[in-house]
């Protein structure tokens, strides 16, 4: 496919680290092998590629957009997505994001029940009951893999895409073993109009959640 026929991919990185590219260069170079990959550091510059590009999908990198010094830039992102668009936050946004502007980003901007849940390593296994953006097949979805995540509560049944494996256990270097609650997910995502709005919870950059972001863009 010729460069200018691919599909565009926006990289949201409000809040952008140095060693961003360093840490998922290999999920970097995925995207920009099948998709021209964009990326905006500004609202003023996101609204003004918004304004003559529709990305096939939108990944949030950092905590950036859940700052208030960024929410004017809420209501174009819900109209993308209200349209048809996909978002996905992840990357770094897990590892930055306080309890405060989790809860604050995705109820308030959103009207989503996510909260912060726990944080540690576990395996995870695709839910038996979920919603994916349309034309996404479920069967390209990565088998049970480890990873050390950000869970999120309180999300649906069917906002839940990986949950943990039933009778598993937590994976600690420190604290003994317990067992998993599969009432949190490492990854979730919820349909926001004709759009999908998902979050992907791996801190580590997984070689299996790079497969799930990609699957997410279309990819």
């Amino acid at each position: 496919m010729a460069h200018s026929e691919q599909p565009q991919i926006l990289l949201l990185c409000l809040s952008f680290q140095s060693f961003l590219d360093q840490q998922y260069a290999s999920l970097i170079d995925r995207i920009s092998q099948s998709a021209q990959l964009k990326r905006s550091k500004t609202v003023s510059g996101a609204i003004r590629y918004l304004d003559s590009n529709t990305p096939k999908a939108i990944i949030a990198t950092d905590e950036g957009l859940a700052k208030p010094e960024n929410a004017a830039f809420i209501p174009r992102l819900l109209s993308y997505l209200q349209n048809g668009g996909v978002v996905i936050f992840g990357l770094h946004f897990p590892s930055f994001v306080t309890n405060v502007m989790f809860e604050n980003l995705f109820k308030g901007s959103f009207d989503l029940a996510w909260k912060r849940g726990n944080y540690q390593r576990g395996t995870f296994e695709v839910n038996d009951f979920y919603t994916l953006p349309r034309g996404v097949a479920p069967s390209s979805l990565p088998s049970a893999y480890s990873m050390k995540a950000l869970h999120v509560r309180d999300a649906k049944p069917q906002e839940r895409i990986l949950v943990p494996v039933a009778g598993s256990k937590t994976q600690s270097m420190v604290f003994a073993p317990s067992d998993v609650d599969r009432s949190q997910a490492a990854v979730v995502g919820a349909r926001i109009g004709n759009g999908y709005l998902a979050y992907v919870g791996d801190v580590n950059g997984e070689e299996e959640s790079d497969d799930v972001i990609l699957v997410l863009c279309g990819l």
